[in-house]
């Protein structure tokens, strides 16, 4: 091989590098890639062939200047194999690479690589980043220009090599499709005192597809809650706790053998372990076998194989199959879905409402009605009635949401200084008063705060920022602290979306918003990932008049209030088109 003393050289033909192998890739995620990027760009990702056969990124050419060195460099980390063995043949020998950590994301049609005039063996590269992706999972948009520095060199065989490169891996989104696939780790969640719950709460983070699946969210599950969730989420794992064997697969049940701190759990915490762990592995294994120190760990209630069927109360937050689909129609309640028990939030002509939210606990209900010329009125209370006097008395009430329904209903006041209120509920100690939730708002949010919904696990908060088509969607989490519940690590999750007018959970990890797609035309139901690692349109044909309210809830059909002529009317998606049901408005599911 010729050498060089230089980072740019003669020439030579290049080999023919199409390599075909066989690669076994996990089935992604099914989200589309976010902002409807695509790959195409100086640095293309690595396209899976049809049939498992893959196109691997070539290796260094004999012949390869230090520019092509580096792009060569990039492209090569679409291949996480053998932890990214292509990769590492551009490394000279004793350079250090830690490519477990921190991933960043970039734009495929960003990267620019040029030589750094004013220092011989350095290559500069310039990348705009979409999102980074933290060592423990979790995704996170963020948008930059990112400039770094490559340094090459000769190595004793006279081979031009990287010396010194950034640490972590560079990828694009179709990169990271088959570098990384999303989980769904289960935590606890906690109470207004920060006690754990038996609330399961869904941590999605991203993990290397070159780990054994179960393997992999075993270990995420004992690390604890990513960023996102810390201090919202919980864990029954006691600090220190560690493997003591791989975790081990066998028709479909898992063994995990974990180190002695854990056979000091109390009962209630060897429960919430097992749920944690049983709830994280389904669907995909049906069994759990929990061992301490090679010894099964005996836990109450659950036979050596446990399952979903042992810890049925542990579920992670839903909503019955025949939850009820309620909504208005001339300032009164209604069921979609079958009859509705009479009070006087149910019968014409009695307790008007305006805009109500059904609580997931004990069929409770939160409404309010607005009078002429005063303030709103909201009042909690069960579905047969009867209904409190108003518990909170203010102009520019709104978006009422229970989420999990253990800490009350949840209101938005608007206006000049926005703010949020907690509600009693219905079974609240006598006396209970509306308290005002502190929220932690982030310098970079603009706009006046005008919607909320909280998630049904009570982890997380949906919020909406701005007014008019300035609205975007934004999402927090809610802490319990000394001085009671407060929202902090509110980011923007779907920057792109304008004029976001509704928002719903779909489940723990996605949203249903109502929105301008950039790549569509007027408002539209969009389905967005909690950390904006996704968003996808829901292009469904049926819709007529403007959308201007969503309901959404796991396994449970999303419904859309338009309006025509002065008209509401509500549409169920059948997954393949929006019906017309009926007249009325403000649909929602318990939540």
């Amino acid at each position: 091989m010729t050498s060089r003393g230089t980072a740019s050289g003669l020439r030579r033909r290049r080999p023919a590098w199409l390599l075909l192998v066989s690669l076994v890739l996990l089935a992604g995620c099914g989200l589309p890639l976010p902002e409807g990027v695509r790959s195409a760009g100086q640095v293309p990702a690595e396209q899976p062939e049809p049939g498992g056969i893959q196109v691997l990124p070539p290796g260094p050419q004999e012949d390869d200047t230090a520019v092509e060195l580096v792009e060569g460099f990039l492209r090569a980390q679409s291949s996480p194999g053998e932890a990214h063995a292509v990769a590492r043949q551009f490394l000279a020998p004793g350079t250090t690479w830690d490519d477990r950590g921190l991933v960043l994301v970039y734009r495929a049609s960003s990267p620019t690589v040029v030589p750094d005039p004013a220092r011989p063996g350095q290559v500069l590269t310039r990348l705009e980043t979409v999102a980074r992706i933290s060592d423990d999972g979790s995704y996170r948009l963020e948008r930059r220009t990112l400039a770094e520095p490559y340094t090459v060199g000769l190595t004793p065989q006279g081979e031009l090599r990287l010396t010194s490169v950034p640490q972590g891996l560079r990828l694009s989104p179709a990169d990271r499709e088959l570098s990384l696939r999303p989980y769904q780790v289960q935590f606890l969640g906690r109470s207004v005192t920060g006690e754990p719950t038996a609330r399961l709460v869904p941590d999605r983070v991203f993990l290397p597809v070159t780990i054994d699946p179960a393997q992999a969210v075993v270990e995420a599950l004992l690390r604890g809650p990513s960023e996102p969730l810390r201090g919202a989420a919980d864990s029954a794992v006691p600090p220190g706790t560690t493997l003591l064997s791989p975790v081990r697969v066998e028709a479909d049940v898992v063994t995990v053998d974990l180190s002695r701190q854990v056979a000091g759990l109390d009962v209630r915490a060897r429960q919430r372990l097992s749920a944690q762990l049983v709830w994280t592995l389904q669907p995909a294994y049906t069994g759990l076998r929990l061992l301490v120190e090679g010894q099964r760990l005996e836990v109450e209630g659950a036979d050596e194989v446990q399952g979903v069927a042992d810890w049925p109360g542990y579920k992670p937050a839903d909503v019955a199959s025949d939850a009820p689909l309620l909504y208005l129609q001339e300032r009164t309640i209604r069921n979609l879905d079958g009859a509705i028990e009479r009070s006087e939030v149910t019968r014409s002509g009695m307790l008007a409402v305006d805009e109500a939210a059904a609580s997931p606990l004990r069929g409770a209900l939160g409404v309010l009605t607005r009078r002429a010329g005063g303030p709103d009125e909201v009042r909690t209370g069960l579905r047969a009635g009867p209904f409190s006097s108003p518990l909170l008395t203010l102009p520019g009430l709104g978006s009422l949401s229970w989420g999990s329904g253990d800490h009350g209903l949840w209101v938005l006041q608007r206006g000049a200084a926005p703010g949020i209120w907690l509600v009693p509920g219905p079974d609240a100690p006598a006396g209970a008063r509306p308290t005002m939730v502190p929220v932690e708002r982030p310098a970079e949010v603009d706009g006046p705060l005008t919607d909320l919904r909280v998630s049904r696990d009570g982890a997380r908060i949906a919020l909406v920022f701005g007014t008019g088509k300035d609205r975007r969607l934004h999402v927090g989490r809610i802490e319990p602290g000394p001085a009671g519940l407060r929202v902090v690590g509110i980011v923007a999750v779907a920057p792109t979306l304008a004029d976001v007018t509704a928002v719903a959970w779909e489940s723990g990890t996605s949203l249903a918003v109502l929105a301008t797609d950039p790549n569509t035309a007027g408002l539209l139901p969009v389905s967005v990932a909690v950390d904006g690692s996704s968003s996808a349109p829901v292009q469904r044909g049926g819709l007529s008049g403007i959308p201007v309210s969503l309901a959404a809830a796991p396994g449970r059909p999303l419904t859309v209030a338009t309006v025509s002529d002065g008209v509401s009317r509500l549409f169920r998606d059948n997954g393949t088109v929006f019906r017309l049901q009926q007249e009325g408005g403000m649909p929602f599911y318990p939540g």
